[in-house]
């Protein structure tokens, strides 16, 4: 029996001949596959994508200033930067991208320009958080539904949900665009979702950081940073103890998301949460209760501070 063939960019699934000798199951599970294979390269490019923006646009996650001595703590003399070329290029922007978590850069940006004290946010109250805006984006979801049943006067009660099953065992086709329609949907509503969390975190109401009515209600924001330093050591007892213990922390610049890094930052965390679910919780155990995306994006949690203080060490 010949192996069926693997679409390609010059044989697409559309134009696989089909065997009209075999059986509408076998022809369904054949086109799965081919699916399938479709989805798995998908979920690959998405994952890696990250990791390629950093790797060769490290500059997308850098801020426009960091101070007068930036260009001297990135390798660079001025305004202009010798930009390598081949191999070098790539070994420069990884250089780059690891100064971003360097301790050592951070801790002369906070000496150099000071930073503003905060108390980072506790994981349990990102959870409690993430926990009421999803219940909002549901109920919002759910009005939507309704109205737009309502509008287009759609009654529920005479759709045939027997003969609807029927169809779609007879004919695998109606279940492929069935399918097709709720991947269609997905889309839009993680579009919409992340529309709603860019224009909540954008910038704060009567003071700095974004945040969404959850972090809000839980009295925690978003703030962008350049630079963490502790203000005290971590406390020990692993993760428990991390979140039983207030940790102050200075931070620099500690301003705004702004609209870019806002709709960066919600874009990957959907598409974290998306792919890897559930090991997109692993992403939560960084330095400071930093997830991926807040390190991708520059970006921190922490609890309110109508008045944050500028300290010097």
């Amino acid at each position: 029996m010949d192996e069926p063939s693997v679409p390609t960019v010059d044989r697409p699934a559309s134009a696989i001949a089909i065997d009209p000798s075999k059986t509408p199951k076998q022809i369904y599970f054949e086109l799965l596959r081919v699916w399938l294979h479709h989805a798995q390269m998908q979920q690959q490019l998405q994952a890696y994508f990250p990791y390629y923006l950093m790797n060769n646009y490290p500059q997308l996650f850098q801020a426009g200033t960091a101070g007068p001595g930036a260009g001297t703590a990135s390798g660079t003399t001025g305004g202009n930067s010798v930009v390598p070329h081949g191999g070098n290029q790539a070994q420069a922007n990884q250089r780059r991208a690891a100064q971003m978590l360097d301790p050592a850069r951070q801790e002369e940006i906070i000496n150099r320009n000071g930073g503003y004290e905060y108390i980072i946010a506790p994981l349990w109250k990102r959870f409690v958080a993430e926990a009421i805006d999803i219940i909002i984006i549901f109920l919002l979801k759910v009005m939507t539904t309704m109205a737009f049943i309502d509008f287009f006067e759609i009654d529920l009660l005479d759709i045939d949900f027997d003969a609807i099953r029927n169809s779609i065992e007879e004919d695998y086709t109606e279940l492929l665009s069935y399918t097709s329609e709720l991947i269609i949907l997905e889309i839009i509503t993680k579009c919409a979702v992340c529309v709603y969390e860019t224009l909540w975190t954008i910038h704060g109401q009567g003071q700095i950081g974004g945040a969404t009515p959850g972090k809000m209600l839980m009295g925690i924001r978003i703030v962008h940073v350049d630079a963490v330093v502790l203000l005290d050591p971590p406390p020990a007892g692993g993760l428990v103890a991390n979140q039983q213990t207030p940790i102050r922390a200075l931070l620099y610049p500690a301003a705004n998301p702004g609209f870019r890094r806002a709709l960066c930052r919600s874009v990957a965390k959907n598409a974290l949460i998306a792919l890897f679910f559930p090991m997109c919780f692993l992403m939560f155990f960084f330095r400071h209760n930093r997830t991926m995306y807040d390190v991708m994006t520059k970006t921190i949690v922490v609890e309110d501070n109508p008045a944050p203080v500028l300290r010097r060490r």
